[in-house]
């Protein structure tokens, strides 16, 4: 079922490749998500987080004065990173809006007094920052289809994106005004950075996953701390070289370089797009983390039924999100069941699908070896879910965008390998009924005296 490459030729594998027919279908998935996620935008519920979103447009004008007194202050500063901000902004550029946007939305007070103090955003705005998250929320699908089909087949792939496409949590950030979508593109982007480079090592594929991770931490932080279970792997992987011989160690000992640095690029890149660290890089980036902890632990107190006490708790409600509330297959089920007549909608599929998928991709790992394509995307998705049940302290839905990613490429994998057991059967099948070579007859055929 899984076949192991010789380490010296990972580029022949589909393991090292995608092909043009991969990213043809990547276009199509591109497109169908679109669809999906441009016709939810106008009957999404009004988030009041959409409100601080749109306002914050205002980042990508203020950039042409990186020194100014405007991103001294501290209060909007601190609570998100920019580059949603940055998104939201290129995105009403883009469809003939401006900047100059809603005010500041008071958390304290009322929707309908923010209303009236304009802190609301118009129709026309509202619209343009949830279409530019549409487009963000198909980027990931098509992402989504090539980290699976990269791994394994284009199989896996389709099955992926339809367990992502469709699924509600998938439908409802890609129609909603914020960043969450954002983070998660800029994870799975990192993902497929990290797979090309374990295939061909290089000095520019490397600068390009730290400055993914580090576009991914001005999103929301938590990609930030990706780079360093990859360092861990760039250490692993120099000694295995300078012990091995061959083109495979020698292929080790490069990743494994070109892996070390990835803290201080994806740092620097933070840094760079964040022009309020400028003066305190190391200082203003930890009160950046402090302040976020103390909101997440605050959004547990304020809200007692949503309280997450601790990663088992963690695990549980993100199994019944995932698996319970919203389920693909579930929905599936339900809906061939109703056309005959029948009321039955199973829940967990996804999630059954997941488990059996990542127990797939543990064992490719194993058998491809920790500078495999495999590997990265492995220790990428399995250390951004471990950031999310780890820091999770508020049962919001919204958080868990980047598990059902994973979720749906886990998913996809186990689909792919059914797909291939069956391929594999049915050849052996055709090449058993088919004459031999000289007129004899397959060894399974009945020899006729």
């Amino acid at each position: 079922m899984f076949h192991r490459a010789p380490r010296d030729s990972r580029t022949t594998t589909h393991d090292s490749r995608l092909t043009t027919y991969d990213f043809v279908l990547a276009m199509l998935v591109f497109f169908i998500a679109l669809w999906v996620n441009l016709s939810a935008v106008p009957t999404t519920e009004f988030h009041r987080d959409e409100a601080r979103w749109t306002h914050r447009a205002r980042f990508l004008g203020e950039l042409r004065q990186p020194t100014s007194a405007y991103w001294q202050e501290r209060e909007l500063m601190l609570g998100q990173p920019p580059l949603g901000s940055y998104l939201m902004g290129l995105g009403l550029l883009a469809q003939g809006r401006d900047l100059e946007t809603n005010g500041f939305y008071d958390f304290h007070q009322k929707l309908a007094w923010n209303q009236q103090q304009g802190n609301t955003p118009e129709a026309a705005d509202l619209l343009a920052a949830r279409r530019t998250n549409s487009v963000v929320g198909a980027l990931i699908a098509a992402s989504v289809f090539l980290i699976a089909s990269g791994l394994l087949n284009p199989a896996a792939g389709i099955v992926a994106a339809l367990l992502f496409i469709p699924h509600p949590l998938s439908i409802y950030l890609s129609s909603l005004a914020g960043s969450d979508a954002l983070v998660t593109l800029t994870v799975a982007w990192a993902v497929l950075a990290a797979m090309s480079l374990a295939r061909l090592p290089s000095w520019p594929k490397a600068l390009l996953l730290g400055i993914l991770l580090g576009l991914g931490g001005s999103a929301k932080l938590s990609p930030l701390a990706l780079a360093f279970p990859l360092a861990a792997a760039g250490v692993v992987l120099i000694v295995h070289g300078w012990r091995g011989r061959g083109g495979a160690a020698a292929h080790d000992a490069a990743l494994g370089w070109r892996l070390l640095p990835q803290p201080a690029i994806a740092g620097a890149t933070f840094v760079a797009s964040f022009p309020f660290l400028w003066p305190d890089p190391i200082g203003r980036t930890l009160a950046l983390f402090r302040f976020r902890a103390s909101e997440m632990y605050n959004q547990g107190v304020i809200w007692p039924e949503l309280n997450v006490n601790g990663p088992i708790d963690a695990l549980g409600r993100i199994g019944s999100w995932l698996g319970e509330v919203d389920s693909v297959t579930g929905a599936a089920i339900g809906a061939v069941a109703q056309r005959f007549g029948l009321t039955w909608q199973p829940m967990g599929g996804d999630l059954m699908l997941a488990l059996i998928g990542a127990l797939i991709l543990l064992v490719m790992t194993i058998q491809r070896g920790l500078g495999s394509p495999t590997a990265m995307a492995a220790l990428l998705l399995g250390s951004q879910v471990a950031l999310v049940v780890f820091g999770m302290r508020a049962d919001f839905s919204r958080y868990l965008l980047p598990v059902l990613m994973a979720n749906a490429i886990c998913g996809g994998l186990a689909a792919g390998v059914a797909w291939d057991a069956v391929r594999s059967r049915v050849a052996s099948r055709r090449s058993a009924s088919q004459p031999q070579p000289g007129g004899v007859p397959a060894a399974s055929e009945p020899v006729t005296p």
